[in-house]
């Protein structure tokens, strides 16, 4: 909710919707779910929020027993039969490969994490393949069906079951990549070899000003506050933010990530608490007006002639088989 109030923002001052503004999207999680749904489906940042909070209503309606029951016996507190029916309606049977072919779809990247693994990696789930010998640095593949690539996204652990397809299992992409501006870059780089990163729009989920005192040192804490800690640190999403911001120039890189009054969980409903959400949000976007409208006219501007013939270079380049090597 609080990075769709962000994205309708960009929609209004570009008078664009967001499949028709960028050339590649890439999303984990809840992004995931939002980059199918702007990126492929091409619903406005409206639609999608009313889409969202039909989903929300109807996915976490739940009463505890059910829930008690599922983490017993699936270690899935919601119904993720009744999920996957949910993306199958939205998002329909396509597979990933072939979400490219409709004019105008953006290059799409949902990220899940591998757990079957000595470590944990990230997924890539592409509805591109890109140039020959420019291949990634990350797993990941065009054969899934997009709803599949959402579902294996935002497998939340403990929220719904985890996802195998074929020899791999997955989980939700923000156990380890938690913000994918750097996955973005880094894919970005590999399909347009060469060509110059014209604009970045990082969309956060919302952050809480948290207390920065450090806790007395014989208070120890415990496994479980440990374990949560670690969570939170390989989640992080500032971290891949200030990254960015050192290494991109300020007309390149803009980060949205909007303050919030309470610490929101995976499965808000309460319709107050919502209310606030959004509250929130626009709050935040009034207070970055003239943010939003630099990285609106960054987005606008055309591309150059000699990026229009760069492009069609490397097309044909492709089509015949010739590359540089990396």
């Amino acid at each position: 909710m609080m990075g769709l109030e962000i994205l309708e923002a960009l929609e209004n001052a570009t008078g664009k919707k967001v499949h028709e503004l960028f050339d590649h999207v890439v999303g984990v999680s809840t992004g995931g779910i939002i980059a199918a749904m702007l990126g492929v489906k091409k619903m406005s940042a409206a639609q999608c929020r009313q889409t969202y909070m039909e989903i929300s209503r109807k996915l976490f309606s739940q009463g505890i027993y059910a829930g008690a029951k599922g983490l017993i016996m699936n270690h899935s507190y919601y119904d993720t039969k009744k999920w996957i029916v949910m993306l199958k309606e939205i998002l329909g049977d396509d597979c990933m490969s072939s979400t490219a072919r409709e004019e105008g779809t953006p290059k799409i990247s949902i990220v899940s994490s591998i757990v079957n693994l000595p470590t944990l990696q990230p997924f890539i789930h592409r509805n591109y393949e890109t140039p020959a010998g420019k291949e990634s640095h990350y797993r990941g593949g065009t054969n899934h069906k997009l709803w599949e690539a959402v579902q294996s996204s935002a497998a939340a652990p403990l929220y719904f079951e985890e996802v195998v397809l074929g020899d791999i299992l997955h989980q939700d992409g923000g156990v380890l990549v938690n913000n994918p501006a750097a996955i973005g870059v880094h894919e970005a780089r590999h399909c347009w070899p060469g060509e110059h990163l014209q604009c970045l729009v990082s969309i956060g989920n919302g952050r809480t000003v948290q207390d920065l005192e450090p806790a007395p040192l014989f208070n120890s804490s415990g496994a479980k506050q440990k374990i949560l800690k670690i969570i939170d640190s390989a989640t992080d999403t500032e971290s891949v933010h200030i990254a960015m911001a050192d290494l991109l120039p300020e007309s390149v890189y803009y980060r949205f990530n909007p303050y919030m009054s309470h610490s929101y969980g995976l499965d808000e409903i309460d319709a107050l608490r919502l209310e606030q959400m959004v509250l929130d949000a626009k709050l935040y976007v009034r207070r970055n007006e003239e943010k939003i409208e630099s990285a609106a006219e960054k987005l606008m501007e055309r591309e150059t002639t000699m990026q229009r013939l760069s492009r069609s270079a490397l097309d044909l380049k492709n089509r015949q088989g010739y590359y540089t090597p990396m």
